[in-house]
């Protein structure tokens, strides 16, 4: 045998020892490509994509990559409301029509569905590996609103402000607690978005509700005792704050920022300085996709694509164009957050309670509180 025989045999050997090996890495990466290719053609046929979305983010959604990306689909959107939206979706299957195929609805109109039982499991649609990958998600895994942690999907994660104040009539450095609202120095002097009106007051309830160191006795004294004037539009209490007529609003940060950035004297308290904790919340950005899709192929296509690292990127950038807060963050964590705006980051070393948990989903005993405390009121 000669010395390159000698030589070569080893390595022969070695490689026919790993060809199984590399065959089995590569026909998973061959097999999902193949897939979505198939999915892209087929959804290429469809010829569209009917997203139902609240309408502060169908702008987002229209001026996004995806048609660029994919030109052979139009994307069709149709913007109101949460609940106006899903009382439609319900009345269109009742009826026997299935016309959307993805809702971008908010926190609690997607839930009405997910009890409803016409939802899809998002994860179903999952193609490209680095979507499927929880590792590349806040935490180290995909965030779901519903207890089955597959239907509604949280793709942006931000800081919850509560308290919003008028800079002539209120310092915020006097807050260091969510009691302090119920000092009577504040009573009659605190507007608040209405609690039956649902969207941020909802998000707003479940934090001092559920929150260990408020919970129902801080949420009943609140709405018993201060006497709060309530309002359901927007952006009727943030106008009555940049006016004077009250010191402080429980208000949605959206309407703040833009009035200050208006140059009217309202700013938003940072959560970081009460003692309770800080909330994070969804911005009302999350996907649900509809079983019985009319084009459920170009779901799949928009799914994976929006929930990818391009799509993410593209989501941060475009947002900041289109939404009265600037940027917002998404939860995928391995994207920079340099088109994030300050304010909706999230921060290293503070610990965040998430606003989407199931088990603080229920608003019925909220809602009896609530009730509760409007009598109180009444009689007082």
């Amino acid at each position: 045998m000669s010395l390159n025989d000698r030589l070569l045999r080893p390595l022969v050997g070695l490689l026919l020892t790993l060809l199984p090996w590399l065959a089995q890495g590569a026909e998973p990466d061959s097999a999902w490509k193949e897939q979505w290719d198939k999915t892209i053609r087929a959804a290429e046929q469809e010829g569209q994509l009917v997203i139902y979305t609240l309408s502060e983010i169908g702008d987002v959604f229209l001026h996004s990559g995806f048609q660029k990306k994919f030109p052979k689909i139009k994307l069709v959107l149709v913007s109101a409301r949460g609940g106006e939206l899903v009382s439609r979706i319900m009345a269109e299957r009742r009826a026997g029509k299935f016309l959307a195929d993805i809702g971008n609805l908010g926190n609690t109109s997607p839930y009405r569905l997910y009890e409803a039982k016409v939802l899809e499991p998002i994860d179903s649609s999952f193609l490209l590996p680095e979507v499927s990958d929880p590792s590349k998600w806040w935490q180290g895994k995909q965030h779901y609103i519903d207890p089955d942690n597959k239907y509604i999907l949280v793709y942006v994660g931000a800081p919850l402000f509560l308290v919003a104040y008028n800079t002539n009539l209120a310092n915020p450095r006097e807050f260091k607690s969510y009691t302090e609202l119920l000092n009577p120095r504040w009573k009659g002097r605190i507007a608040a978005f209405d609690p039956r009106a649902g969207g941020f007051a909802a998000t707003r309830d479940r934090f001092f509700y559920y929150n260990p160191q408020l919970g129902p006795t801080f949420f009943k004294r609140l709405f018993a005792e201060m006497d709060l004037t309530l309002y359901r539009q927007y952006p009727q209490g943030e106008d009555w704050l940049a006016s004077g007529k009250f010191a402080l609003c429980l208000c949605r940060h959206q309407s703040i920022s833009e009035a200050k950035q208006q140059g009217l004297p309202v700013d938003l308290m940072d959560p970081i300085q009460f003692k309770e904790g800080v909330g994070i919340e969804t911005r009302a950005k999350t996907l649900a996709l509809m079983n019985n899709a009319p084009h459920p192929n170009a779901a799949k296509v928009f799914i994976n694509w929006f929930l990818s690292r391009e799509g993410q990127i593209d989501f941060q950038k475009v947002s900041g164009k289109y939404i009265d807060a600037g940027a917002e963050g998404s939860l995928r964590m391995d994207i920079a957050k340099d088109d994030v705006a300050p304010r909706n980051r999230l921060q290293s070393g503070v610990t965040y309670l998430p606003q989407w948990r199931p088990e603080i989903f229920d608003m019925k005993p909220i809602t009896k509180v609530f009730n509760d405390a409007l009598g109180d009121s009444v009689k007082k």
